[in-house]
């Protein structure tokens, strides 16, 4: 009986290998091997499940998707044979070290990586596949490319001089306030009258009274200085509020979930720059990335101009 149902099983599995073939057409040929419309399709799903996000896409654009992604896969293709001529390989200790890597720049634990992963519908497994293939190439960069990268101390001091806004801490702002608590079942009359104290507080601040003197004698009012802020740190509401508004003036009375409120900018700080020799190796890394990036770019290109590959779509 076992060996009818393997005979059966062979049977299907050689049906569903022919409908296979019947199904999925070959999309290339490169070198001695073949991208099929299957491995197109699944790659055109996976892209649209993480860049489109159920949008539609129109039928002259999805065409044009297809060719791109399906250089990308010509380019992986050739890439995976440079792999293999060079027998460049990925032992379970250089991927699990990577993967430890990961979880601590990210302070994360293996389980809550896993987590993670199946969010995005992949398993652990299907992660240290992609790992591994992350790691050859890199190796096979490291050998094409990495020794005629070279850049030198006149570059870094350029990209510094030309993206200095990128290497100024951010300015900060110190404020002071006043405030007047509105009660969580305020009726009508409560607000207008609260409102009328907020306004008026506010014309005898702007008329040059001192916050100390409006805060002694207007009705329920608490204030005072605030501190100092970078302005990203300030709620949306308060940075629409002070946007605009120049050192020593007042904001616009603003309705806040604590109550009515006015702000001061007593003063700002503009950020200083930080020192080139601690922005240098971080420069220099940018820079390397971006040469390694552009001349495996150039070699991928003059890998696929001497391969022999054949579109077929």
């Amino acid at each position: 009986m076992k060996l009818r149902w393997l005979s059966l099983l062979l049977v299907l599995l050689c049906w569903t290998s022919a409908q296979a073939e019947v199904v999925s057409k070959i999309a290339a040929v490169v070198n001695n091997e073949i991208i099929t419309t299957h491995q197109l399709d699944l790659k055109l799903t996976e892209y649209l499940a993480s860049q489109a996000q159920g949008k539609i896409i129109p039928t002259e654009q999805m065409t044009a998707m297809r060719h791109q992604l399906l250089d990308r896969l010509i380019e992986e293709e050739l890439v995976q044979q440079k792999i293999k001529e060079l027998k460049l390989s990925a032992s379970d200790a250089e991927i699990n070290e990577a993967i430890t890597d990961v979880q601590r720049q990210n302070s994360i634990t293996k389980e809550q990586l896993t987590l993670a992963l199946q969010g995005q519908g992949l398993s652990f497994e299907a992660y240290r596949a992609k790992m591994r293939d992350q790691i050859l190439r890199f190796k096979l960069i490291g050998r094409e490319v990495q020794s005629k990268i070279d850049v030198t101390d006149q570059e870094i001091r350029d990209y510094f001089r030309d993206h200095i806004d990128d290497y100024r801490e951010p300015p900060t702002i110190q404020l002071d306030h006043l405030r007047i608590p509105l009660p969580e079942q305020a009726g009508t009359l409560q607000i207008e009258s609260a409102k009328q104290r907020a306004q008026q507080a506010l014309d005898r601040l702007r008329a040059g009274e001192t916050l100390a003197a409006v805060l002694a004698d207007t009705e329920g009012a608490t204030g005072g200085p605030m501190g100092l802020f970078k302005e990203r740190e300030l709620s949306p509401l308060i940075r629409e509020a002070l946007a605009g508004k120049q050192t020593g003036s007042y904001s616009e009375v603003v309705d806040t979930p604590t109550g009515l409120m006015v702000f001061h900018i007593v003063g700002r700080i503009a950020g200083s720059i930080r020192n080139f020799d601690d922005a240098k190796i971080e420069i220099r890394q940018k820079l390397t990335d971006q040469d390694r990036e552009e001349r495996f770019k150039t070699w991928t290109r003059e890998l696929r101009k001497n391969a022999y590959v054949d579109v077929r779509i």
